[in-house]
């Protein structure tokens, strides 16, 4: 039953828009700008079904600034920029599907553009360790993944999120000698939520958190409550709604390849 759900909620590795881009250098000039613009014109349409094959027994959750989950699981941001934390040599995406864990790196309001700042100010306040329960109510595909050392990635994509300048320049001067990785995610919101009691290994400076696995040390008992985590996420996690439509979100894939073929340093990434 466990392998049979996780796999259902893995099938929305489908769900990325373009091709599983190859491990090179973005090409330079007209042909770069063309290869993007040409893998993000492919069909959309499985974005939205449910999640190809994760591991079992593994259901992973990226952290992210809360009012930045509530975003993406707007539609109004596709795409996060990433630096390892302080546990991390650098930043790794592990997953090409995963859950979204809204997290309070931040509490200032104003790392927010204005109209952005007034419509997630509850989420700029929340703070997940005062949670009786947490709940993950956003799967994200992940549809494409780029490095770049150039300061000038921040202003290209200053259409595809929801911060302000002194986020994004806190962001790149963390670690100033390591790529930032830039990630374009399709959300979905979940029809029912994963809902979690929170432990004490889900804090620390981390992206990513297994959710199905135990505590370090664990007895059967608590293996077998982390098996029955994954098995209700795989079910939660096969039935939602897209953030956007695929017209809408094809037409800010191409935004974003368009931009970023300026960049000259651009690596793209191979998909987990």
């Amino acid at each position: 039953m466990l392998a049979a759900q996780q796999a259902t909620f893995a099938q929305s590795a489908s769900a990325r828009p373009c091709a599983a881009p190859s491990a090179s250098r973005a090409d330079s000039g007209r042909s770069g700008r063309a290869a993007l613009v040409c893998r993000a014109a492919a069909s959309n349409s499985a974005a939205a079904a449910a999640p190809t094959a994760a591991p079992p027994s593994s259901l992973l959750a990226l952290k992210e600034w809360a009012p930045t989950c509530a975003a993406i699981a707007a539609g109004e941001q596709t795409i996060l920029l990433r630096k390892g934390g302080i546990k991390e040599p650098t930043f790794t995406p592990a997953a090409r599907e995963f859950l979204l864990f809204p997290t309070s790196f931040h509490t200032d309001a104003q790392l927010l553009k204005p109209g952005a700042a007034q419509r997630y100010e509850a989420e700029c306040a929340f703070d997940p360790k005062a949670q009786a329960t947490l709940r993950f109510a956003t799967r994200a595909a992940l549809t494409g993944a780029w490095t770049t050392t150039d300061p000038a990635v921040l202003q290209l994509l200053d259409g595809l999120h929801v911060w302000a300048p002194g986020f994004l320049e806190d962001r790149l001067r963390w670690r100033k000698t390591q790529p930032i990785t830039v990630l374009e995610l399709r959300a979905v919101r979940l029809l029912q939520p994963l809902e979690l009691a929170p432990r004490d290994d889900f804090w620390g400076c981390f992206s990513w958190l297994d959710l199905a696995a135990a505590p370090e040390g664990s007895g059967a008992e608590q293996q077998r409550q982390a098996q029955q985590v994954a098995v209700a996420a795989a079910a939660a996690a096969a039935a939602g709604t897209p953030a956007l439509g695929d017209a809408a979100f094809a037409e800010l894939q191409a935004l974003c390849r368009r931009q970023l073929a300026q960049l000259g340093d651009l690596q793209e990434l191979v998909l987990p």
